[in-house]
């Protein structure tokens, strides 16, 4: 019984000392380690997405099965068309919301418009 203690606590800590190395792996290491891929027609930006919030900056209520984005500058309502290049998939979206506040990061997907391209963490997207 101790035995197999010990060994769910060595693997408790080896399991706790590695997420902690993957989290550590910030917005810092993708733009050391990636690069844009394929032809864009518009501008290669790099997008992240989420999931949570109650209302966006432009009042609406947040919905992150919708189509909408948070952009620093462009007016709500602006439509822009964002196009993963690692699979051609395309998505309108409305930006509705500000930020992302993270810096050399253009674009707030919702969920579903992440979804929609095929996009599951941060990466370089074409805007147009």
């Amino acid at each position: 019984m101790r035995r197999s203690s010990c060994i769910f606590g060595l693997a408790l800590a080896w399991l706790m000392a590695s997420s902690t190395v993957a989290h550590s792996r910030g917005f810092a290491w993708f733009f050391a380690n990636s690069r844009p891929q394929g032809t864009c027609a518009g501008q290669q930006v790099v997008a992240t997405f989420y999931a949570s919030g109650r209302r966006t900056a432009s009042g609406q209520p947040f919905n992150p099965s919708g189509f909408t984005a948070a952009h620093r500058t462009l007016p709500f309502g602006s439509r822009v068309t964002v196009t993963n290049p690692r699979n051609g998939t395309s998505v309108t979206v409305v930006i509705n919301d500000r930020g992302p506040f993270t810096r050399g990061v253009t674009l707030d997907l919702s969920r579903g418009a992440a979804r929609a391209i095929g996009m599951h963490r941060t990466q370089w997207v074409c805007m147009l």
